[in-house]
């Protein structure tokens, strides 16, 4: 795609939203402290999951979109899909759980299931890896 500057023509080249791991991870982590919070009784406020990974969170759409194309280490992408899901299923059973009125299972999951902390956790050093991964290129 070409656009007129001047007398001149130039090249119009997409920017590339570059990806901010940092910001991935606070984000991430803000939700974990929500999801942690409501279930445990120290908040009201239902958190928002989103409903698909790919879909509806930052992440998603920045792998989704032009960055993502950028991203070649399939095996860190798979993972990361993979946490982020494991994550957010073990978040909404937790949250469903409090909602039936078993708020002891929902503890149950947010303070010793794999899938919620050890998902986490996965999640969170995978979105470092990718952050390094495009800084360091």
């Amino acid at each position: 795609m070409w656009k007129q500057v001047g007398n001149t023509l130039q090249r119009n080249i997409p920017t590339i939203e570059r990806f901010d791991g940092i910001r991935a991870i606070q984000s991430h982590l803000n939700q974990r402290f929500q999801v942690e919070a409501y279930v445990q009784g120290y908040s009201s406020d239902k958190p928002e999951l989103p409903d698909d990974c790919c879909r509806d969170c930052m992440v998603g759409k920045w792998l989704h979109g032009e960055g993502g194309k950028h991203c070649t280490d399939m095996a860190l992408l798979n993972d990361l899909h993979e946490s982020c899901y494991e994550f957010h299923e073990a978040a909404s059973q937790a949250l469903l759980l409090v909602e039936l009125g078993k708020r002891e299972a929902a503890m149950t999951i947010v303070r010793g299931s794999r899938f919620f902390k050890d998902a986490s956790d996965r999640y969170q050093s995978n979105l470092a890896k990718l952050h390094l991964s495009f800084e360091m290129a």
